[in-house]
């Protein structure tokens, strides 16, 4: 049957079509299907805002994870984006506070840039004489200071091209909702409304493949939301056995401490994420069966799954208590 006609080389909404990758590196486009709408009052107009609200943000993640950036990143939103971009004026706050530290120096010139949690932190210890848990406390409580990764991905996403721009929450939620409404619009036993759902599944999956950190399913419909824990939860099993192997290789083939801390310092944190996963308020169909749990035991470090060291010979031995650092 005819859907309507598009225009060689360009998308439903007249965007011009590129190649897209996907995680696995095959080349991916995504385009649902469209009906013909008689006018605004048809059923069918408010899925079309759905499937082109989807395609025009879905080829802004695919655009910004093959230009090497990460393409979402669901916990920062506009607000976090003028805090880490948007200098407030001098006289706002006492040269004494955090947040003037963050965007003055101590003569008062302004910074290029404001400081993050980390260099903050260091800063906050040195002049103040602070244990260095004490000075991050502090700073996390009562600066806005991000992450130097959260406030780089802010930074280059503000000077990055609007056709591969990374999504923010408000984007990301946005895109989220997209595919719901299509989801929930596309009920129907026809054959085309049967591709529209098959194609949401796949973007659901797609998007849980995406994440490197863990998000609880943002879906409404349960479909959509299986698919998206099932994939999520695979991609960060793997990151763990990726940054395992990193591990070894960087001790076989001599590389250097550094690539080895840095392997060694991915897997702990993909572990954390699944750790993450398995708390009382995630997902049920997101828990592991085996919980990681990183602890030092003697000088130190080892990964504890329900209690046990994996290669560990089972012997008797006391309780390990620990928790994520």
């Amino acid at each position: 049957m005819p859907i309507g006609r598009r225009i060689a080389g360009q998308g439903c909404h007249g965007a011009k079509t590129t190649t897209r990758f996907n995680p696995a590196g095959c080349k991916i486009r995504i385009r649902f299907v469209y009906f013909p709408v008689v006018d605004d009052n048809d059923r069918w107009a408010t899925c079309h805002q759905h499937l082109i609200a989807a395609e025009v943000l879905l080829s802004r993640v695919f655009a910004a994870r093959a230009a090497g950036l990460r393409p979402m990143a669901p916990s920062l939103d506009y607000a976090a984006e003028a805090r880490a971009t948007v200098r407030p004026p001098q006289a706002m706050f006492h040269p004494a506070t955090l947040e003037y530290r963050r965007w003055y120096r101590a003569d008062g010139t302004a910074r290029a840039q404001p400081l993050t949690q980390e260099a903050l932190s260091l800063r906050l210890a040195a002049t103040d004489d602070l244990p260095m848990k004490e000075a991050r406390a502090r700073v996390a409580q009562r600066s806005h200071a991000l992450s130097t990764l959260d406030q780089t991905w802010l930074v280059d996403r503000r000077h990055t091209p609007l056709e591969r721009r990374p999504l923010n929450q408000a984007e990301y939620r946005a895109l989220v909702g997209a595919l719901d409404g299509v989801w929930q619009l596309s009920a129907g036993a026809s054959h085309m409304e049967g591709a529209n759902r098959r194609i949401a599944l796949r973007v659901a999956a797609a998007l849980g493949s995406l994440l490197d950190e863990y998000v609880a399913s943002p879906f409404e419909s349960a479909a959509l939301s299986e698919a998206f824990n099932e994939h999520h939860l695979a991609h960060l099993r793997q990151t763990i056995e990726s940054s395992r192997q990193a591990e070894s290789a960087s001790c076989t083939l001599l590389a250097g401490p550094k690539a080895w801390f840095a392997a060694k310092t991915a897997r702990m944190r993909a572990e954390h994420q699944i750790g993450l996963s398995m708390s009382p308020t995630a997902s049920p169909a997101m828990r592991l069966l085996g919980r990681p749990v990183v602890a030092v035991v003697g000088g130190r470090l080892h990964t504890f799954v329900d209690g046990r060291r994996p290669g560990a010979r089972l012997v008797p031995a006391e309780p390990v208590y620990a928790t994520f650092g």
